[in-house]
């Protein structure tokens, strides 16, 4: 949950309530209850979940501070034995093996995410997961170094990328994927798409579009 999600997290200090993942139970669209973690700065938002924890399922929603995520990430990496979370509403308590962190919890409201999450997009692309990031990759080098825009046209079986900068430097990209929509062209920050790729597992990622002006939903494929 931590390592899908934390990339996403705000450093943007006016939005406290941002500067952090929000941890909770939630339904899923199967109706069956999970544990949920959700980072947003803004632009993007990362949310993960999997089948909630023994003692989890009432957990109304807490904002784990950023630093703190880090420390908690730090303290688990190398276990592979249980750790027990304990939560107030204003702390969090990890113990793992012999070692005991408490934290503050960020004392805010986090922003209703169910209402930005993309929906009713009409325009399914899969594509292989590892191809696609190092086309992302390579083409990125020769993206604004400011504002990282790339441009995707999509037609039937087939996904162009473009980058240009101010130096008049162009890349393109051509990369095999599973579309069978109308044309699209759209723009993305590449970092975004990059960061959000690297921490996916499966070997095949969805991306569904609605027009050049709507966010996009990228998925594991399963």
């Amino acid at each position: 949950l931590i390592d899908k999600t934390r990339f996403a997290i705000s450093t943007e200090e006016t939005r406290y309530y941002l500067n952090g993942i929000y941890l909770h139970a939630a339904k899923n669209d199967a109706g069956k209850t999970v544990l949920r973690s959700v980072a947003t700065d803004g632009h993007r938002l990362a949310l993960a979940e999997l089948k909630a924890p023994k003692g989890s399922e009432k957990l109304a929603g807490v904002i784990v501070p950023r630093k703190t995520v880090s420390e908690i990430r730090r303290l688990i990496e190398a276990r592979t034995d249980e750790v027990a979370v304990e939560v107030s509403d204003t702390k969090i308590v990890v113990r793992a093996g012999r070692a005991v962190l408490t934290s503050k919890l960020i004392d805010g409201s986090f922003p209703d995410y169910e209402r930005v999450l993309p929906r009713g997009g009409d325009k399914l692309v899969v594509a292989d997961r590892q191809g696609l990031r190092e086309a992302f990759s390579r083409t990125a080098i020769l993206s604004n170094e400011k504002y990282r825009g790339i441009r995707l046209q999509l037609e039937s079986g087939l996904l162009k990328i473009q980058a240009n900068n101010p130096e008049q430097e162009e890349a393109e990209e051509e990369i095999a994927v599973d579309y069978n929509g109308s044309a699209l062209e759209i723009g993305f920050n590449v970092s975004y798409l990059l960061d959000v790729l690297s921490v996916m597992t499966t070997e095949q990622v969805r991306l569904i579009l609605s027009d050049a002006n709507s966010s996009a939903l990228v998925q594991e494929a399963d």
